[in-house]
This record gives C-alpha cells, sequence and structure tokens, in this order.
C-alpha cells in the first residue's frame, strides 16, 4: 500500500459511497461521480483500473456495443446472442418428437444419410 491506514480506511469509505451511488444510479458517468460525491477524478479512474469500478465511459461508445439479444450482454460484432443463451435457446427447442403413433419396424436396409444430427433410439 502506498497510502496510510487511516487514508486507505478514508478512500475504502468513499469507494463504498461510489458503489452505492452507481447501484441506484447505473448509468453515472466518471463526471457525475466527481459532482455528486466530491471525489477526486483520478481516485475513481484508479479504481476503475483495479477492477473495483466499472463506469460507463461515454453513451454513445455504450449503444455502439453489441449487445445478446437474450441478456444484454456484451457480444462480438455480428452475433446475435452470447454463448449462454445461444445453448439455452438450442437446448429449448430439443429434438422434434414425432407426434404419430409408432408403427410396427419394418426390417429393411435403413437410408445412409450425409449430413445432420442423428439420434440412436434404444428400444427395451
Amino acid at each position: 500500500m502506498d497510502i496510510c491506514p487511516q487514508c486507505q480506511k478514508e478512500e475504502d469509505e468513499e469507494l463504498r459511497d461510489a458503489q452505492d451511488y452507481l447501484r441506484s444510479h447505473p448509468r453515472a458517468t466518471i463526471y457525475e461521480l466527481v459532482d455528486e460525491l466530491d471525489i477526486e477524478q483520478p481516485l475513481i479512474g484508479k479504481w476503475v483500473e483495479e477492477g473495483r469500478l466499472t463506469l460507463i465511459k461515454d453513451l454513445e461508445e455504450e449503444a455502439s456495443v453489441p449487445r445478446c439479444a437474450g441478456c444484454g450482454r456484451e457480444i462480438k460484432e455480428g452475433q446475435t446472442y452470447c454463448r449462454t443463451c445461444l445453448f439455452k435457446k438450442l437446448q429449448s427447442k430439443g429434438p422434434q418428437k414425432n407426434t404419430e403413433p409408432e408403427k410396427e419396424p419394418v426390417h429393411e436396409k435403413p437410408e445412409i444419410q450425409s449430413s445432420g444430427m442423428h439420434y440412436k433410439r434404444h428400444i427395451p
């Protein structure tokens, strides 16, 4: 630590104040924190660099970041869903169930398919 214990305690209290403010004002910028809480901008920058505080840098920049259509998580350009939501979406579709009544199996040579997903049926 590069500061005395008393100053560290005060800095931690300011950090908690900033975190509380951001919980109630999630879109607040660094400038709002400086104005509303009277915290020095370099100190806020230090917390952001350390990962102890997350701020929106610029609303235009934030709006240009691609987001997942399912959960809002940041994704790569050209994607619609993050991996988690895409997996959930694919799982929710699941294998298509046959709605027709089951017929007696015909003992013919099975057709060979060259692509697609195959399921092996287990009949007890």
